[in-house]
């Protein structure tokens, strides 16, 4: 082609120089002629202007163009060469051909001007296919100055070209999913066309796979390629650009590659292809997700303890963020040596995607871990031996407040009782006791409490508090009371210590001891003996009430006067109780408890007053008057004349089977038993006497 057009260059030349030679013989006769005399300028290139000549881009071309003086005399021409695009023009001569050079011409001479246009490659489009350039030939005479001009144009011919810009050479794609990978084609030719697009699969060597042409679309080996937006590279303008999509559908495997070839051309020039490789991989990605419940349950737990096994279940999720069907192992990594956890599943299968709930985490504090103790749960999830997530769970060891009586002893010694305590803080936490002490009669009690305890000192203690106790230490104390003295019934005193825990007071102990005690009057009859004489009489009333009549008359006035003398006794020994009763003692301390074990009860000394002993003579003499008497001797005849009935000596003497009368203990009287005296209190007087017959 290039060889064709230099012919036609070259005949173009020819047909222009024979023209000039025919066209300027006719002009040169008549300025000759007419002008003959006159000393003017008569240049004249021998080419008429406009001709057009068709060149291929990247083409030079040489040009030849003749010019000559009419004149009658010499002249001098310049002569330049203007190019309108700015393209390269070279020529033989020392000077640059758009500055010109001076080309001295004698009168009649024809002079050759031969130059080079040098019409440049299309790049970006340009030169335009069918765009013509403009050139200029340019003589001026040095005689007159009058310039002569040859021009012509150069036409580019038509140049059709494709290239890729951009696009990837490889890309990796999930499972089972697709994927746009852009490639830019541009139309780099001088003239509107249709690019065109097809692809091709390959095989690692490099060469295309057997049975397979470019095509605008393919499958293989699962794999599905195809190329859309065609429509943006129809019909595109020189150096106009268009971005068309690869698409790749890869199969729902673990691995996998495709290569492929991708071919662009012209559809002016199918035969200028123009080839890129790209290639895509299946990327496995490995994801998982694990999240415990946000309640966090199980953030404070109980130790266990021998009886019961205290455990705490939190819920764990797991889910398969990767792009592929895993196997999950779940493991414990780490947890802090006073716990123990269990998973209820260590491996579980998911899809894609796919998410498993309520994986019970079985958390366990081992017993005897102190509260407030804090550490953290380690959980990992493993997929093919890699670990790839990591979840921690916070613990905190949760307080338990617990205490065991783990001794009681109650000592009675004389009027004593003593009762001591020991109490084991059975939790795992810091914890104090709070002891009071009560008792349901007025008697003197108290608490010895341990040492560092907080307690009011004045008096008996009744309360104290022990505070900071650690877990499995022992706490002793003592309770003390006297048995009640003083009371006119028989009873039962209740000795009672309550406990608490000061953190949780509903941990309460209550321990109680019941002391029996005796009222006033069973305790003198436990005092006072039976005599010889009161035997020895009560004996004799039984035979005289048995045998005569008259003789138990006789016999009742002489136990009476006996009875008005153990009467006046007895008085003595009533208002020394009564002196007794009306002392005030002082109350005892903690300091003087102990010493009541050292000796027995105090005895206090009789004192008998003068007035007391006057007061009952007076009534002595009183019971003894004649009309006593009298009614003494009326009550003997009635039980002569009913013998049948219970003599006056069987009701007042014990019965003959009784020859000693017992002692009486406090173990043998029922506290809920009447004593025998009135329960009615009257004012007394030092001349008030009890007459107990």
């Amino acid at each position: 082609m290039l060889g064709a057009t230099s012919r036609l260059v070259a005949c173009i030349i020819i047909i222009l120089f024979s023209t000039s030679l025919l066209v300027t013989i006719e002009p040169l006769e008549n300025q000759i002629s007419n002008n003959s005399s006159e000393s003017t300028s008569a240049l004249s290139f021998g080419s008429s202007s406009g001709s057009n000549f068709i060149i291929e881009p990247g083409v030079g071309t040489n040009i030849l163009v003749n010019i000559t003086n009419h004149a009658l005399i010499p002249d001098t021409a310049n002569v330049s060469i203007i190019s309108s695009s700015g393209w390269n023009v070279v020529w033989p001569r020392n000077s640059v051909p758009s500055i010109g050079e001076d080309i001295p011409i004698s009168s009649n001479e024809l002079v050759w001007i031969q130059f080079r246009v040098d019409v440049p490659f299309v790049e970006n489009g340009a030169p335009l296919a069918g765009s013509k350039h403009f050139i200029s030939v340019k003589a001026i005479s040095q005689n007159d100055g009058l310039e002569s001009f040859w021009n012509f144009t150069i036409e580019v011919t038509a140049v059709s070209g494709i290239t890729i810009d951009s696009f990837q050479n490889f890309a990796s794609i999930e499972p089972g999913e697709k994927m746009l990978l852009p490639v830019t084609l541009r139309n780099i030719g001088n003239h509107n066309a249709n690019l065109v697009i097809k692809v091709q699969p390959m095989l690692d060597s490099g060469l295309p796979v057997e049975g397979t042409i470019p095509d605008q679309s393919l499958t293989y080996e699962g794999w599905s390629v195809g190329t859309f937006d065609l429509y943006k590279i129809e019909n595109l303008p020189a150096n106009g650009s268009g971005v068309v999509l690869i698409e790749y559908a890869a199969p729902y495997d673990e691995s996998g590659e495709i290569n492929i070839r991708i071919s662009a051309f012209n559809e002016f020039e199918p035969l200028e292809i123009i080839t890129v490789n790209q290639s895509a991989i299946i990327n496995r990605i490995r994801g998982v997700d694990i999240n415990f419940d946000e309640e966090n349950i199980c953030e404070s737990i109980r130790p266990s303890n021998s009886i019961d096994s205290h455990s705490c279940i939190e819920n764990l999720s797991v889910t398969n963020t990767g792009n592929y069907n895993d196997e999950i192992e779940l493991q414990v990594l780490s947890n802090p040596i006073w716990s123990n956890v269990k998973l209820s599943t260590s491996t579980i299968s998911l899809a894609k995607g796919q998410n498993v709930n309520n994986i019970d985490v079985e958390i366990e504090i081992i017993n005897g871990t102190m509260a407030r103790t804090n550490g953290e749960i380690t959980i990992g999830a493993f997929i093919e031996g890699n670990l790839i997530e990591i979840e921690k769970y916070p613990l905190a060891v949760d307080s338990i407040i617990s205490w065991e009586l783990q001794r009681k002893e109650t000592m009675l010694e004389e009027n004593n009782c003593t009762i001591s305590l020991t109490f084991e803080n059975t939790g795992n936490d810091l914890d104090g006791i709070m002891v009071s002490i009560d008792m349901n009669v007025s008697s003197n009690f108290g608490l010895i409490p341990p040492p560092n305890s907080i307690y009011d000192s004045t008096g008996n203690i009744r309360f104290f508090e022990l505070r900071d106790v650690e877990p499995n230490q022992n706490i002793s104390f003592s309770a003390f009371a006297t048995t009640p003295m003083g009371l006119e019934m028989n009873g039962s005193a209740r000795l009672e210590v309550i406990t608490h825990s000061i953190l949780d007071p509903s941990i309460n102990f209550s321990v109680s001891e019941d002391i029996e005690y005796l009222g006033e009057y069973y305790r003198l009859e436990e005092e006072i003996e039976p005599s010889i004489f009161s035997e020895l009489l009560s004996d004799g009333i039984s035979f005289l009430s048995a045998t005569n009549g008259l003789i138990l008359t006789i016999f009742v006035v002489s136990v009476g006067s006996l009875m008005l003398y153990r009467a006046l006794i007895k008085r003595e020994e009533d208002i020394k109780k009564y002196q007794t009763k009306t002392v005030v003692k002082p109350e005892e301390r903690v300091e003087d408890w102990t010493k009541k074990f050292e000796s027995g009860p105090e005895k206090q000394p009789i004192n008998i007053k003068t007035e007391n002993v006057n007061a009952a003579t007076d009534l002595l003499d009183y019971h003894t008057k004649e009309e006593n008497l009298k009614d003494a001797d009326l009550m003997a005849l009635g039980l002569i004349e009913e013998n049948t009935k219970e003599t006056l000596g069987e009701k007042l003497m014990p019965s003959n089977q009784s020859t000693k009368k017992t002692k009486v203990s406090s173990a043998d009287i029922d506290p809920s038993q009447s004593i025998g005296k009135s329960t009615k209190t009257e004012k007394t007087t030092d001349t008030d006497f009890d007459l107990d017959l």
